[in-house]
């Protein structure tokens, strides 16, 4: 997602697991609005979806608009994090915290495909330390 601090001139691409929540915290701060800096302290649930009454998207401008903003004389930033990382992190967000999005019967579906044969309480844990053992090996195998 990008969003759009008019303000002071910054075009910010919002990529998901890499802190993007902090991210458009800040941008909600720079505004210098009393409204948005509240907005700024609640979850990030409530954050995403009312924070573009305070900053532009692109996904809502002309094309021209657009145009302007990417071209013209703005900061353009994209915070990125390294795969691995994102991964994990995104992994115990949706399946090791409570989380609404995820359903019981996905995160059940998720760790018996990986390891049906060990303790409830230890599943999710191999199925990490599995995937990630998987990643890591194929990332080597990419690089020799």
């Amino acid at each position: 997602m990008l969003v759009v601090n008019q303000q002071k001139r910054i075009v910010m691409c919002l990529v998901p697991k890499a802190a993007c929540s902090t991210w458009l915290r800040v941008l909600l701060q720079l505004t210098g609005n009393p409204n948005a800096t509240k907005l700024a302290g609640v979850s990030r649930y409530l954050l995403h979806p009312n924070a573009k009454a305070f900053l532009g998207r692109m996904a809502d401008m002309s094309t021209s608009t657009r145009k302007t903003f990417l071209t013209g004389n703005y900061y353009r930033v994209m915070v990125v994090r390294d795969p691995l990382e994102r991964f994990i992190s995104a992994y115990r967000d949706k399946m090791c915290r409570h989380n609404y999005s995820v359903t019981a019967e996905i995160k059940q579906r998720v760790r018996f495909m990986f390891r049906s044969n060990v303790s409830r309480r230890l599943r999710g844990i191999c199925a990490l330390v599995l995937y990630t053992l998987h990643l890591l090996l194929s990332y080597l195998a990419v690089l020799s």
